[in-house]
């Protein structure tokens, strides 16, 4: 159970990309005070966190619903989330959240919920990802519990980081940010090589 929370630890900290929002979280609150920035960071992990929980346990039925297997699935968000890796390696993402800081309103109530709880903390990488990585245990619930033990470890991360992000973007040399948000985007690309492996062979019966 160690392993598996540690995985999901990764898995989370890395598609909700909590360094990468870092720039993008003081651009969209720059004009507010410590404390309100604080309550919007605290509101925003939160709205996330019920956002990703209710997804983890609703998206799987609704895709059985409509005919999609978890195995096919798990091709399909390994493919989501390795192109999210590259994009995190070749910077592509920060660029469109640069381009959508630039278009939201200034508005503390309205980013709350959008774009800081979604897309940027619980985006379509997250959501794809909570699904496959809840949908590998239905049969064994107790492995659900380091799983969801890893978001919360992984959003309380995103948290603290927000929370002291003024300080963290002063003082640590943006290189190192950048660095650290790639090597873990390379580890994200091999968790997504392994969904699209064990899809592939489940759905072959290989």
């Amino acid at each position: 159970m160690t392993a598996t929370f540690i995985n999901s630890f990764i898995l989370f900290f890395v598609t909700i990309d909590t360094i990468g929002n870092l720039p993008f979280f003081l651009s969209l609150t720059e004009d507010a005070k410590t404390r309100e920035r604080n309550i919007i960071a605290l509101k925003s992990t939160i709205i996330a966190f019920f956002i990703l929980i209710i997804f983890a346990y609703v998206g799987r039925y609704l895709l059985e619903a409509i005919g999609v297997s978890l195995d096919s699935l798990k091709i399909a968000g390994g493919i989501i989330l390795m192109v999210l890796a590259i994009d995190i390696l070749f910077e592509k993402r920060k660029k469109r959240r640069e381009k959508r800081v630039e278009e939201v309103l200034e508005n503390y109530d309205e980013i709350t919920v959008f774009p800081i709880a979604i897309p940027f903390i619980a985006g379509p990488s997250a959501m794809t990802a909570i699904i496959l990585y809840i949908g590998n245990y239905a049969s064994f619930p107790e492995f659900q519990i380091p799983i969801i033990f890893g978001l919360i470890a992984a959003l309380f991360v995103g948290l603290i980081l927000m929370v002291g992000a003024s300080s963290i973007v002063k003082y640590i040399p943006k290189q190192i940010l950048n660095t650290t948000s790639r090597v873990m985007a390379f580890i994200l690309a091999a968790l997504a090589t392994q969904f699209i492996v064990d899809g592939i062979k489940a759905s072959f019966n290989i």
